[in-house]
């Protein structure tokens, strides 16, 4: 196969090793970023899962089950390559050749397909990422051509070595991966009691000076997430939700998004991140409010939900109203097998489930059924 440009040339743009450095350079900046009144109400451990879930990097994986082939006669200049089965066109020797597409999707950072880890190989495998299936989501096409007079057999062997080779890489950059979680929150402990340092140095300058300083209210920090029957009157005038969606933010395009707009056109108050926060709103207190102050909790069940702790602790909240005797959360199953979520969480796995493979409407008609029983 003839290539004109570098673009599909896989793991040769950059090295893996600057953007780690770049992307752990980045701590201080964001640890400076937090505001005075949220660093002193919300303590260490929930800050560094919060920075740390947003500097996480997905390693790349294939989902081979999941790939699909499609092949195609490609006419060319058959002049140069006598192998070809040639035709004449009146002008120049022309020739086909089979072309077979294999498209394998792949759950990930797109950005990694880009860079070299610290282990390789000289040749550098050859591929089409296509990003289209919403965020660490997307398709790796792989192209094998061969002149038709050949065996197929050898298409089955390019394509071998060229997953050999991808499978190489990508091995190799979860290994440059495998303590970036790690180091990340040890470095973002550090820029913590750092920027806690600073502001402690300060703390007696009102007194010293001895003029009254004035600063803003301080934050709130939520110290439960289950309520009692006193203050579920108390807050009845306050703003409450039907559904909270508990997901990984990879789903929102794929599947969270669609969800959401039906259910709101269904006349639920859907409790949503991209419309609930703000900017300048703490994450963890706007959080819980919508856990706090919603009858239902839907949780998107994935891949990358089960590997991120944020989402994990909205769950243990749903969970924890279930404690009253209420039912609360109501289970979504998202490009994911039964045996994948026993694995991972037996709990969620013994639950009467939905299925996104079922579609939106079909979702969220059952889920009607539920939140606004007749």
């Amino acid at each position: 196969m003839q290539y004109r440009d570098d673009r599909d040339v896989l793991f040769r743009h950059a090295h893996l090793s600057d953007r780690l450095r770049a992307h752990t350079a980045s701590i201080p900046e964001r640890v400076q970023a937090i505001s005075e009144g949220v660093l002193r109400a919300v303590d260490d451990a929930d800050l560094i899962e919060q920075l740390a879930d947003d500097l996480s990097i997905t390693p790349l994986r294939l989902d081979r089950e999941k790939q699909q082939m499609r092949r195609e006669e490609i006419q060319v200049d058959a002049t140069s390559d006598p192998r070809t089965i040639g035709f004449s066109d009146g002008r120049r020797q022309q020739g086909l050749i089979i072309r077979v597409t294999v498209s394998i999707p792949y759950v990930g950072d797109e950005q990694l397909w880009r860079l070299q880890p610290s282990t390789y190989r000289m040749t550098a495998p050859r591929g089409v990422v296509r990003p289209d299936l919403g965020a660490d989501r997307g398709v790796l096409d792989i192209a094998i051509e061969q002149p038709m007079n050949e065996p197929i057999e050898q298409i089955k062997a390019q394509l071998d070595r060229r997953l050999d080779d991808i499978t190489f890489f990508i091995d190799n950059q979860a290994r440059d991966l495998a303590g970036l979680g790690e180091e990340i929150r040890k470095q973002l402990g550090a820029a913590l009691a750092q920027r806690r340092g600073r502001l402690a140095k300060h703390d007696g300058l009102s007194a010293l000076l001895g003029i009254p300083e004035v600063s803003s209210a301080p934050v709130p920090h939520p110290t439960s997430l289950r309520l009692t029957s006193a203050q579920h009157a108390s807050n009845a005038t306050e703003q409450s939700w039907d559904v909270f969606v508990s997901h990984a933010s990879e789903d929102k395009e794929s599947f969270v998004r669609p969800l959401v707009a039906t259910l709101s056109a269904a006349g639920l108050k859907v409790w949503y991140d991209e419309h609930e926060l703000r900017v300048g709103d703490s994450l963890r207190r706007s959080i819980d409010r919508g856990l706090a102050r919603s009858r239902f909790g839907l949780v998107i069940v994935s891949r990358p939900f089960l590997a991120k702790h944020w989402p994990q602790k909205e769950l243990d909240g749903l969970v924890a109203r279930e404690e009253e005797g209420n039912k609360v959360v109501l289970p979504i199953w998202h490009d994911i097998t039964a045996s994948e979520v026993r694995a991972s969480s037996p709990t969620l796995a013994d639950r009467l489930a939905l299925n996104s493979s079922r579609g939106v409407e079909d979702v969220v008609q059952e889920l009607l059924k539920v939140i606004l029983p007749r």
